[in-house]
């Protein structure tokens, strides 16, 4: 795995070096020292709780045999196998699942990260329950998302006729978690426990990656493997200019510190775009704190001499690829025009075990320069409280008039936003470093989802801005952090809408459609409560006419 660095970024990497080398990174770093983060005690002993991820290669290596010989089970008894998670518990298997493609003779595997029932409605029409291994990952056990999922596709599993239920189920979870209890009770066919000193964003290499990988087909060994191959190559002993994870550390933190520079855009080829969505959490969730923040921006529209800001730095991941020709003239391009840029060369596809750890380094290494802690998540539990609120009066029959608004905005937004006046309204609330960011709780299919990248592209045309975009409830769990913990630079479009198709939760008052749309108005609130500039449109059906209706605005 090889970088290479045009000039003006090979001297903002060297200024992140030597600020890591006074550090001691790289040998604080192996030996699990904090205070390379924090050096107050409650810090402290929380940092050293969570960095079993450094070599949990070699963790994973040793049960990969019962691994294998549980997705061989797999392979013969299910034609499908949809993981039930959230964060880091479904963005490494989602990472997997389209990097590699589905495998000849292997189950389909479905990744469902959402309480939108249009969404689940349509990965039920997919499979038959009876046939399909469901896999509740979740590092707690008591994420509301995958909790209901559970609660809806265990019931389809026994109206399919299965006598026991609990066969078509396998769980993910930490020791001594109310998840494990859940699957011994309900005699789930296989329990996985992962180490607890592991967070979520930091668990691609453990079971919770592993697993969904090797029930696709994938050669896990062979992924493992490498990563502890490459591993040596970030290790106390690698001379720094030679530490590809230390060099994209440095990057991202001097740029912040150093250059004011806090966008950290990902160049990334078609077959291999859903990487961005797993560093788009790690990164974001890790630095977005306390005031800072690195805001990784991936997935948007390239092409050349886009007159991007000064608040840009880039990072492209080379694959090789057919489309990469094209993401690659892109990175010339912004190279030639002075826009510091470093590239990092894929050889192989399964690199990509080694490319999850590298960043996950890096991301550790660019919180050293920020002097936040980046294991962390202060931030995140002020929505779901929100959305619990909303819950608590839908359980009571009372329906909030605020969760179907048409329109809501944040307390510091003087005007009332009305809807011919709402781009011009969007556009004045943005300062000097802002972003936008666009978060939609709706299902994205194919139509949904070009109209709603077409609403970014206008908005990013408009103000030459960053412009994020991230489905709802997902994002909640990934740059949920980074707009409530950083320095307040983002306007936000929050796009909750009435379902199609509703579906109800089994032991529940409410419904997936009312849990989706009281977690849209749980994060306005928390945004709102933070001082952020927000705006919630609620849409109505059907769907399509009115994202294009909205972005006719624009």
């Amino acid at each position: 795995m090889n970088t290479q660095a045009n000039p003006m970024a090979e001297g903002i990497i060297r200024e992140g070096e030597i600020k890591l080398e006074g550090l001691e990174f790289n040998t604080k770093f192996w030996a699990k020292d904090p205070t390379l983060w924090k050096k107050d005690k409650e810090h402290m002993e929380f940092i050293v709780k969570f960095l079993g991820w450094q070599k949990v290669y070699d963790w994973t290596l040793e049960r990969v045999d019962d691994v294998l010989a549980f997705a061989g089970d797999v392979k013969q008894n299910f034609k499908h196998c949809v993981i039930m998670g959230m964060g880091g518990s479904s963005l490494a298997p989602e990472v997997f699942r389209t990097v590699f493609g589905r495998q000849e003779g292997w189950p389909e595997l479905i990744v469902l990260d959402t309480t939108n029932p249009d969404w689940i409605g349509a990965a039920r029409a997919r499979i038959n329950p009876a046939e399909t291994l469901f896999i509740f990952a979740s590092k707690s056990g008591g994420t509301v998302e995958p909790s209901s999922q559970f609660a809806y596709f265990f019931d389809e599993v026994k109206k399919s006729g299965v006598k026991e239920p609990g066969a078509n189920f396998a769980a993910i979870t930490d020791p001594g978690t109310g998840l494990e209890a859940l699957a011994k009770k309900n005699h789930f066919r296989k329990i996985f426990l992962n180490p607890a000193d592991i967070g979520g964003r930091f668990s691609a290499l453990s079971l919770f990656g592993i697993v969904p990988a090797a029930i696709m087909g994938v050669d896990v060994k062979k992924i493992l493997t490498i990563a502890k191959e490459q591993a040596a190559t970030f290790g106390p002993d690698a001379p720094v200019k030679d530490n590809a994870a230390v060099k994209l550390g440095a990057f991202m933190g001097a740029c912040n510190v150093n250059h004011g520079k806090d966008k950290l855009t990902l160049l990334t080829p078609k077959d291999f775009a859903t990487f961005g969505l797993w560093a788009e959490q790690l990164v974001a969730e890790s630095t977005g704190k306390e005031g800072k923040g690195v805001v990784p921006v991936a997935g948007e529209t390239l092409t050349k001499n886009f007159d991007y800001r000064d608040d840009r730095f880039f990072v492209h991941l080379s694959t090789g690829s057919e489309d990469d020709k094209h993401v690659t003239a892109i990175a010339k391009d912004l190279a030639e025009r002075g826009f510091p840029i470093l590239t990092i060369d894929m050889d192989d596809v399964y690199q990509l075990g080694a490319m999850f750890l590298l960043w996950e380094i890096a991301t550790a290494a660019a919180g050293a320069i920020l002097g936040i802690d980046p294991f962390d998540q202060p931030n995140v539990q002020e929505a779901k409280t929100m959305a619990k609120n909303v819950l608590a009066k839908l359980e009571a029959g009372d329906i909030p008039a605020e969760v179907s608004a048409p329109i809501l905005v944040s307390a510091d937004i003087a005007d009332e936003v009305k809807l011919d006046t709402l781009a011009q309204d969007l556009y004045s609330l943005l300062e000097s470093n802002d972003y936008v960011a666009i978060l939609p709780y709706v299902y994205p299919s194919e139509d949904v989802e070009k109209a709603l990248l077409a609403l970014r592209d206008k908005i990013m045309a408009r103000t030459k801005r960053a412009v994020l975009f991230g489905f709802g409830p997902r994002y909640l769990h990934s740059t949920g952090q980074l707009h409530k913990g950083d320095g307040n630079n983002g306007v936000f479009l929050i796009l909750s809408a009435e379902p199609a198709n509703d579906i109800k939760i089994p032991g529940q008052r409410y419904t997936f459609g009312q849990l989706c749309n009281a977690q849209a108005l749980g994060d306005f609130q928390a945004l709102q409560a933070k001082g952020r500039r927000v705006i919630k449109l609620h849409l109505t059906q059907p769907l399509l006419e009115s994202i294009k209706k909205i972005s006719d605005l624009f």
